[in-house]
């Protein structure tokens, strides 16, 4: 395990408060340990900026990581420091590893589908070396299966929207539109997870 199972249920009450920033947060921290200013740069120069590149954003959201004891402040030498100048660079502790491998393996929700396909894409863009293969192919079929289930909804609901038009209506374009861009997610999911498997 990545860390100890006792701190599992603690782990996941704190988490129910814990936000997608936090969360990428620990995700860059995972490889090596980071300044703001460096974490800032990955923000902004990466589709990542949609979570935020401000440093009003980051530099509290590392605050709380750190009195959680997710991360640990450390000296530009990688020592711990513990008074004067403001710490620069910060660690992924063992607590903040057991968080984020918690956070990537939740189950894919009909409402994650709905409402949080980006923060989805961030998980599985982090899962490499966090969690066993067996734990990402499980993320995507159930993706996959949500994914299936709203596109499902979405024609029937289109479907009866067009009975009810009587002639063609930028709505009804702007629902087809929404309706394409989860084709393409759906096609991309189960593309990964044919590759993944041919891999295994």
């Amino acid at each position: 395990m990545y860390f100890q199972y006792d701190t599992y249920y603690s782990t996941c009450r704190t988490m129910a408060t814990t936000s997608t920033l936090e969360m990428a947060l620990l995700g860059l921290l995972r490889g090596k340990p980071q300044s703001g200013y460096d974490l800032r740069k990955t923000f902004t120069m990466t589709a990542m900026s949609h979570y935020s590149d401000s440093p009003g954003s980051i530099y509290p959201a590392l605050r709380r990581l750190e009195s959680r004891g997710w991360i640990l402040g450390l000296d530009p030498s990688g020592s711990s420091q513990e008074g004067g100048r403001r710490r620069q660079v910060f660690a992924l502790t063992e607590a903040g590893k057991g968080a984020l491998t918690a956070w990537l393996e939740q189950e894919v929700t009909a409402q994650d589908v709905r409402e949080r396909s980006a923060e989805l894409l961030l998980r599985f863009a982090f899962m490499d070396g966090s969690v066993p293969r067996s734990r990402v192919i499980l993320f995507l079929d159930q993706l996959i299966a949500g994914l299936a289930s709203q596109l499902d909804a979405m024609h029937a609901q289109f479907r009866d929207m067009s009975s009810r038009v009587p002639h063609l209506h930028t709505g009804l374009l702007a629902f087809e539109a929404g309706i394409r861009g989860l084709e393409a997610q759906l096609a991309w999911a189960q593309g990964a997870r044919a590759r993944l498997n041919d891999r295994e």
